[in-house]
């Protein structure tokens, strides 16, 4: 057995001894069978079995771009059989080893400047925070035309996404609605082309969240890149074994967050409005951009509370506080935020939109070619953390990325604003 096969089979273990390892469908079948018919594995031995196997991928003679990524999966996959086996892992520790990243704290200066700018453009007088929740308030798309907003938006970033990228023959893309759920949307890819998207109407969806929250999950985000990874693991197998806390996760999660940079691009505020208005729903466009921007900024609160939360030992009383502060949240949603943060097997996720997305971002706007072809790229080779940095800049990045020195249902958009 290869050593690409060795992982998948290292994978598909872990995945069944705790679903939610592997992103999408078993990238080899008959693997993914002979695992489903033996004995469950001790993840103690996993975690020997992953050391292992990361040492023949270091001494093989294989091209530096696949060993790099071979690498980064191993050491995530070490870190998750260590996590099931009862090892006592720091939070600091399990980001670096799942995603390949050490996460930094957000400048209070930053968070400040963009409280600053919402009150430029937000309506009304008086506190930040009232003014905010009547914002979100009044943003919201009526029940009765949710669904009709959802399709036509979808349609609109389908057709940008055909003329700027490209799409593959037979591709498509389901999106539905769906009753209450502890998240906003997420992307389930079927396989063949194929996947289902589905969004929480209990989130309250807003007019002026919903082109970049679809662009996200669809065109050009999450289900564009399963797309593309299938056609492209014929040159690069390795892309078939995709792993949701991993550093190849990271990226996929700052190339949607990114996605709306580039389908539309800067100015999509006007194609949201216009869109919008032809099912019935009023949207001020430019001035939607704007707030989706600074809204976009404050999201590493999120991750800040997950370090005050895992780090530091805040309390909840505290962490509520920081979320409802800066995120202009209601206590509500602040309480879900933090269910969020202390699920066992989500705690660690907020580094991929916190750091995934400047890391993409900052490699969009570097590429010479325009973001679009480096979007492209980014899609169809095989990408970890390390490096964006080390060729396109590490932007707003993270302190230090790459693996450390040798010694169900997927999560897309996590409930938010």
């Amino acid at each position: 057995m290869d050593l690409l096969h060795a992982t998948a089979e290292l994978a598909s273990r872990l995945d069944r001894l705790r679903p939610g390892v592997l992103d999408g469908p078993p990238p080899y079948p008959s693997i993914a069978r002979r695992v489903a018919a033996e004995p469950l594995q001790d993840p103690a031995a996993l975690v020997v079995t992953a050391g292992r196997l990361r040492a023949e991928v270091a001494a093989a003679e294989l091209p530096a771009g696949r060993r790099r990524y071979l690498e980064a999966l191993l050491v995530a996959l070490r870190c998750r059989a260590r996590l099931l086996a009862g090892d006592d892992i720091g939070y600091l520790e399990q980001v670096r080893d799942l995603f390949g990243v050490v996460p930094r704290r957000s400048e209070p200066d930053e968070l400040h400047e963009a409280h600053r700018r919402l009150a430029a453009v937000l309506p009304g007088r008086g506190p930040l925070a009232a003014r905010m929740r009547d914002h979100r308030a009044a943003d919201v798309v009526p029940a009765d035309r949710l669904a009709a907003a959802v399709a036509a938006v979808v349609a609109e970033l389908r057709g940008r996404t055909r003329d700027t990228l490209g799409l593959p023959a037979g591709e498509r893309a389901d999106v539905g609605l769906v009753g209450a759920r502890p998240w906003t949307a997420f992307t389930r890819y079927r396989g063949g082309l194929h996947s289902r998207v589905s969004v929480a109407t209990t989130g309250r969806v807003r007019a002026g969240s919903l082109l970049p929250l679809l662009a996200h999950e669809a065109y050009p985000g999450h289900h564009l890149q399963y797309c593309r990874v299938e056609i492209a693991s014929a040159r690069h197998p390795e892309l078939a074994l995709r792993l949701v806390h991993s550093p190849q996760g990271l990226v996929a999660e700052g190339a949607a967050e990114a996605a709306v940079d580039v389908v539309p691009g800067p100015g999509w505020g006007p194609v949201a409005e216009r869109v919008l208005a032809g099912v019935g729903v009023h949207l001020d466009g430019p001035a939607a951009e704007r707030i989706e921007r600074e809204l976009d900024l404050l999201g590493r609160v999120r991750l800040d509370a997950a370090l005050m939360r895992h780090v530091e030992g805040a309390g909840p009383d505290a962490v509520l506080a920081h979320l409802s502060r800066w995120l202009l949240v209601d206590d509500d949603r602040a309480r879900r935020m933090l269910d969020f943060l202390d699920h066992p097997q989500w705690r660690t996720y907020p580094v991929t939109y916190a750091e995934g997305g400047p890391l993409v971002r900052a490699r969009l706007a570097a590429a010479p070619d325009g973001p679009a072809a480096a979007l492209a790229a980014l899609l169809d080779t095989p990408v970890v953390p390390s490096d964006l940095v080390t060729d396109g800049g590490s932007g707003r990045g993270p302190d230090r990325v790459g693996p450390p020195p040798a010694a169900g249902e997927l999560l897309r958009t996590p409930v938010s604003d």
